[in-house]
């Protein structure tokens, strides 16, 4: 695979529903219980390649996909049949925070987050100051984020994930966090990661960000592709597609 190449071929993936764990004592004691509801099908032999370099929307109602694909790509969900395969180094901009050690400060959890995208120290230490005055966090950069406010946590996770050098941005409806002008540098970012070649896939239901950022769009439909190109051909399915919701 060349850096920045992404392939799903005959994807498939089904997500089991946890029923209601309370149970009668008739049930637990005898053993007799209704089965829970059936899987639900998050992916249905979906199929598609992604050119380095490329920028690409996938949209689609709620429960369309669109997270799940995102998951796949980025390696944390597995598939049950099908094959994925990325090529380069991937910053998956999902869950902004996540893995952040709350007892730890901003200053720490740089190191630590940078650390699980395979940056070395001395690479981190090139780009700490940028990182922090990104994020604008003033003195709280050196509190533990436990005392952050929930805007501060998701400034500080962007800031992160926006100065690794990817060769796949994969993006999940994270371009909402803070005010106008933290949304504008978000966008400003990303726009220079892409000028320097990376292959982005956003997911998003603001269809302004898509048709500024992105030259094709994914349509998905109950875990199904349900078009393929480019991007204001794209926007006009969902559009129907949603209207008949």
């Amino acid at each position: 695979m060349r850096p920045g190449e992404l392939v799903l071929e005959h994807a498939s993936r089904a997500f089991a529903v946890r029923a209601d764990p309370g149970r009668s004592l008739k049930e637990a004691v005898f053993g007799r219980h209704r089965g829970g509801p059936p899987p639900v099908q998050a992916l249905d032999d979906v199929s598609f390649h992604v050119a380095p370099g490329e920028t690409v929307a996938i949209v689609g109602r709620n429960g369309a996909g669109k997270t799940s694909t995102l998951r796949v790509l980025a390696g944390i969900v597995p598939l049950d049949s099908g094959r994925v395969e990325v090529g380069g180094r991937v910053v998956a901009q999902l869950e902004l925070g996540a893995g952040f050690g709350r007892a730890f400060t901003g200053r720490e959890n740089v190191y630590l987050n940078a650390a699980l995208h395979g940056l070395a120290k001395t690479e981190v230490d090139d780009r700490l100051d940028s990182i922090l005055s990104f994020a604008d966090l003033g003195s709280f950069a050196d509190l533990p984020v436990s005392t952050y406010s929930q805007g501060m946590f998701l400034r500080l996770g962007f800031a992160i994930a926006a100065h690794m050098d990817p060769d796949v941005l994969l993006i999940d409806e994270v371009l909402a966090v803070g005010d106008e002008a933290f949304q504008r540098r978000c966008e400003e970012r990303i726009a220079s990661q892409i000028e320097a070649g990376a292959t982005l896939v956003l997911v998003s239901h603001d269809a302004s960000l898509v048709e500024r950022t992105c030259e094709r769009v994914v349509v998905l439909d109950r875990g199904r592709v349900l078009f393929d190109g480019p991007t204001a051909a794209g926007l006009e399915v969902y559009r129907r597609e949603a209207l008949v919701a």
